[in-house]
């Protein structure tokens, strides 16, 4: 099975926290955290239409500028989710430049930003061409969990503690539908385009006797044949449990905070998880509100994760990065 969803960590441990997940086969991809963005190539940053940000802590949301600069002038929509007090955070940010001239531009940038509340999510939109004024407030009931839900795909989220609400998140693929090249072949189909909307058709939903165009002959050739989704299914198609990705960071080890995390990234083929301190520094990760290298390793293990990749480190231990790694896989690992 090869997976949609590619995540990498966007700095080094020791740096600004931060995951991007690109998307195979699409020109698409989700952001987590808005800190130092400066490893991604403008390139990348065009790919995102969803950010999601824990916190705006400054190493967390200083990359906001950058961001907006980079896909400023484009004719697209990109939605952002944070917590409590984020849509004034982002109007803040928005309202320190001038946009006297913006009226000169063909395409126009919006921001659709949601507010995560514990029962409630609040909205608001800003439009480049309105000179980002805040417009279309609303409010949603929300009950927790998802905050997004596509066919292919969803995003949930855990109103966390670090003295200020913070968001964990996990991005889950429903399931993911696998081609058997072999039939493929076998029935002298070139895989193409095609495939896409042919699992976009799948993950829709859409009937049996929907009808699927299916290009024949290669070569540049403009022929196709009509076969069925329920024939192509059938010959082509077998379908596996989805990836599931976790971000979880700035939080701390309380009896409020554990069983959340543990719900959010349970069974998460990968959990990203801070451990800025080490095992025997728990008083200090108390008091500054995040994990250790021990209380990282426990999560996953009680969540039954599959893999536990950690970051955001102290740098303070930026002489023993190796130390916070075994620590917390050995805690993962133990029996």
């Amino acid at each position: 099975m090869k997976p949609i969803l590619h995540p990498s960590l966007v700095n080094d441990p020791l740096g600004d926290p931060g995951l991007f997940v690109q998307f195979l086969y699409e020109k698409r991809a989700f952001l987590f955290d808005l800190g130092d963005l400066s490893p991604l190539t403008n390139a990348d940053l065009l790919k995102v239409s969803h950010v999601f940000v824990s916190h705006t802590h400054i190493d967390h949301f200083i990359g906001f500028d950058r961001f907006l600069r980079i896909v400023f002038g484009r004719e697209k929509t990109i939605t952002l989710y944070g917590p409590e007090n984020f849509i004034a955070n982002v109007e803040g940010k928005l309202a320190g430049f001038t946009w006297n001239l913006v009226d000169r531009y063909d395409e126009s940038i919006t921001l659709e930003v949601v507010e995560v509340h514990p029962d409630r999510l609040r909205k608001a939109t800003f439009r480049a061409i309105e000179k980002f004024q805040r417009k279309d407030e609303r409010e949603e009931p929300w009950d927790g969990g998802l905050l997004l839900d596509e066919p292919v795909l969803s995003v949930s989220a855990e109103i966390l503690e670090h003295r200020v609400p913070c968001l964990g998140f996990a991005i889950k693929e429903k399931f993911h539908v696998n081609i058997n090249k072999d039939q493929l072949t076998a029935m002298h189909l070139e895989p193409g385009e095609w495939l896409n909307r042919f699992k976009q058709n799948i993950y829709e939903g859409a009937p049996d006797d929907f009808l699927v165009q299916v290009p024949m002959g290669g070569n540049g050739s403009q022929e196709t044949k009509e076969f069925t989704l329920g024939t192509l299914k059938e010959k082509l198609v077998s379908i596996t449990p989805g990836q599931k990705i976790a971000y979880i960071t700035d939080t701390v080890y309380t009896p409020e905070n554990i069983p959340r995390i543990v719900n959010l990234v349970r069974e998460a083929d990968l959990l990203f998880c801070e451990s800025p301190f080490t095992a025997d520094e728990e008083d200090r990760a108390q008091d500054r509100r995040h994990l250790t290298t021990h209380q990282a390793g426990l999560l996953a293990k009680e969540a039954g994760v599959k893999q536990l990749k950690t970051f955001h480190y102290s740098k303070r231990h930026s002489h023993q990065t190796e130390r916070l790694v075994r620590e917390a896989q050995e805690t993962f690992q133990s029996k």
